[in-house]
């Protein structure tokens, strides 16, 4: 048996071939590819510990289960640790049993966004399910995992014992995210992760967080239930520590901020971001998401900045363009008008815009779903993506749901709606020529990498069926 300082831990990503549902559909499997942040923060801890990982991406590296058993057979891991959502549970769990069948004494953990249905994974074989987040907690397990701590004395964590579930004390979120290590980039492969959404994508491309959490309440999202509705930042100096190894040591030529909100409400800190990568002249492109509300004063300053700095695209998600339904999940109806000014000026300073819909939500009608329709052939972003609702396990609209207060279309004709707003939007001539226009300027060699998918293409054109089915 090797030495704790050699014998390593193993994170797995299963992807998502085969997964429940999704709110973006079968159709991006394949022309996106992201790092797990997660992973990489946790084995930088773990690496803080004296402890190395390995990070088994499926989308990468495929293992079938009896490959998997064969693999932590040779490596004997401390722990096997599992990302968990509702979109991969079916596959997960069957790998989990797997392992669990074939090394009974194997500590196996599980963590993620999927915390309100962690009795499944606990069923299935797994040791504890982290909850929330895992930075700290990890450090706790791994000592637990060694035999030198118990399970009830971790903080955040779900485990099963005596056929009873037991949740042990919340653990507080870490106030301070530059406490964090920078993510251990060295675990991955970075040439083969990429985003064909993404026109003017090139390679290395990875993603990366300077934020934690989400201000709003919507009713379809678990995010502010699982951070607390609390929204923290990294500083701009912690920030570029990060991105400066990216591009110094890994060569990194484009970046996606995964942050559910960029810089929300801090208009100096986006302008210290933006100067220090100008300052630093890196080619270095980069897109992110902002509210409709983003910047409600200083767009005109901003987005030039932005720009000048190396962004390239910015994606919002409106949701719905009817007032009423942005009440009935808890958005603003002051939001369609924010964002068609929005809209405007990120064409004024040369950012591509995808704006995302949902078609389904509580008390839509086919009117209110042409409304968002209309809206967008009208603002004509870059992009617009129509999406059929997926409920979420613990979201509001779940709980809605269940107490039989949720009322919408059925879902024949939220599939029809959504395949038709497709085809509206991708076929109308004059999107259609702003989308060919982009592409020649910014990289023609994209529809290489596009025509690769030609599933993709037939569903953004409303001409396949989709296929998103909800959990109930």
């Amino acid at each position: 048996m090797p030495n704790d300082m050699i014998q390593k831990c193993f994170f797995i990503y299963v992807g998502q071939t085969d997964m429940d549902y999704t709110l973006v559909k079968k159709r991006d499997y394949g022309i996106k590819r992201e790092p797990q942040i997660g992973f990489a923060y946790l084995s930088a801890v773990l690496r803080q510990n004296g402890v190395e990982s390995e990070i088994l991406d499926f989308t990468i590296n495929f293992y079938s289960q009896e490959s998997l058993v064969d693999y932590v057979t040779k490596n004997s891991p401390i722990f096997v640790g599992f990302y968990a959502a509702a979109a991969l549970k079916t596959k997960l769990i069957q790998y989990l049993e797997a392992l669990r069948k074939n090394f009974p004494d194997l500590k196996i953990l599980v963590g993620g966004p999927d915390i309100y249905d962690c009795e499944s994974y606990l069923d299935s074989g797994a040791d504890a399910y982290c909850i929330g987040e895992g930075e700290k907690t990890i450090v706790e397990l791994l000592a637990y995992c060694r035999g030198k701590a118990s399970r009830a004395s971790i903080k955040g964590i779900a485990y099963k014992e005596n056929n009873r579930i037991i949740h042990t004390q919340p653990r507080g979120l870490i106030e301070n995210l530059d406490t964090l290590p920078i993510p251990a980039w060295d675990k991955f492969d970075l040439d083969k992760y990429y985003d064909y959404h993404v026109f003017d994508m090139v390679h290395p491309y990875t993603s990366i967080m300077t934020s934690r959490g989400c201000p709003f309440r919507c009713a379809y999202c678990v995010s502010h239930k699982i951070w607390k509705n609390k929204y923290r930042r990294r500083t701009p100096e912690h920030v570029m520590k990060e991105i400066d190894y990216l591009v110094l040591e890994r060569g990194v030529r484009y970046i996606t901020f995964q942050d559910d909100i960029w810089s929300w409400m801090d208009d100096d800190w986006a302008r210290k971001v933006c100067s220090e990568l100008i300052r630093r002249k890196y080619k270095l492109k980069w897109r992110c998401i902002l509210h409709p509300l983003s910047f409600l004063k200083s767009r005109e300053e901003i987005l030039p900045l932005m720009k000048k700095a190396g962004c390239t695209s910015i994606t919002t998600g409106l949701q719905s363009a009817s007032k009423k339904i942005l009440q009935n999940i808890n958005r603003s109806p002051a939001e369609p008008e924010a964002l068609a000014k929005l809209i405007g000026t990120m064409k004024k300073v040369g950012i591509l815009n995808n704006t995302a819909f949902i078609f389904g939500l509580p008390g839509e009608t086919e009117e209110t779903i042409e409304e968002s329709i209309d809206y967008a052939l009208r603002l004509k972003p870059t992009f617009a993506a129509f999406y059929i609702l997926s409920v979420l396990p613990g979201s509001d609209i779940s709980m809605m749901k269940k107490d039989g207060k949720f009322y919408t279309l059925p879902q024949k004709i939220v599939e029809r709606k959504c395949k038709e707003a497709s085809k509206r939007f991708y076929t109308n001539p004059g999107i259609v020529f702003n989308i060919f226009k982009s592409i020649m300027r910014t990289n023609p060699f994209w529809m290489l990498n596009i025509l690769g998918h030609p599933k993709y293409l037939l569903d953004i054109s409303g001409i396949s069926k989709a296929r998103v089915r909800s959990i109930d």
